[in-house]
């Protein structure tokens, strides 16, 4: 399933499989990252150049289950400050950011976003939900809608400086990081991956969510893959700027089936 809005308008520019995407509820995984990020930078929470020190390793138990949060980012044994701690996806950072935010506060960014999270009642929980695997679903429509919004709110001119450090961490996330399958070259592509697994099921699902720049107009873009992982839903998202980069080139309007 994709969703693609465009960023000033909010209009609905392509979609497929339209309906699905609207109704499906999935756990969003990592996409929700530089949400958080976003708002704890905002209420200086955390500040960008705060680090934390990553050996990759992170285990968290919530009642009788027990959550292997390794991280997968190639660096270990490294201190990340902000906007590497996005482009890496570094889960043991973002732990580390739930643990600097009151728990209605996790829940209200989210809802800010358009998102109905529900309220964490423990470390453990907020963790989780900050991490995007538990406490949360959403469909890939509401997460374009939300990926819009922070869009704007990066592209603010009255933003504080702050937020550089996620402007810049989805755009590296792209150009090196965990979402480097999505890279075009000539193309300015910020965005963010997600694997994740829902209740019950073994298999995990994959999530791109970023915007890109077609001429002067900028794009959300929300990739959702069944039965897949973020590395191939960013894949995706590549095939997709590539092919608009070429209609753009030809003069042919956004478009997708």
């Amino acid at each position: 399933m994709g969703v693609v809005l465009d960023v000033k308008s909010g209009r609905l520019v392509a979609a497929v499989k339209a309906p699905e995407a609207a109704r499906q509820r999935s756990t969003p995984g990592s996409i929700l990252k530089p949400l958080f990020l976003t708002a704890a930078l905002e209420q200086r929470e955390v500040l960008p150049q705060t680090k934390v020190f990553c050996r990759r390793d992170l285990h968290i138990r919530e009642g009788n289950r027990e959550w292997n949060l390794a991280c997968t980012h190639p660096r270990s044994d490294a201190a990340f400050a902000a906007k590497e701690a996005l482009a890496y996806s570094c889960n043991r950072y973002f732990a580390a950011l739930a643990d600097r935010i009151p728990p209605r506060q996790a829940a209200a960014i989210l809802e800010s976003y358009g998102l109905a999270p529900t309220t964490p009642t423990s470390q453990e929980q907020k963790e989780l939900l900050v991490l995007g695997v538990a406490g949360v679903t959403v469909s890939p429509t509401q997460l374009a809608i939300a990926y819009r919004k922070l869009a704007l709110e990066l592209a603010d001119a009255q933003a504080p400086a702050a937020l550089d450090a996620v402007r810049e961490g989805l755009k590296d996330s792209v150009n090196y990081g965990m979402a480097h399958n999505a890279v075009v070259p000539g193309m300015e592509i910020a965005g963010k991956t997600g694997t994740a697994s829902d209740q019950g099921q073994s298999w995990s699902h994959g999530w791109f969510a970023g915007t890109g720049y077609l001429g002067h107009k900028e794009y959300v873009v929300v990739i959702y893959l069944p039965r897949g992982n973020g590395a191939d839903a960013a894949l995706l998202a590549q095939r997709f700027f590539l092919a608009t980069k070429v209609s753009a080139a030809s003069g042919r309007a956004v478009s997708a089936p």
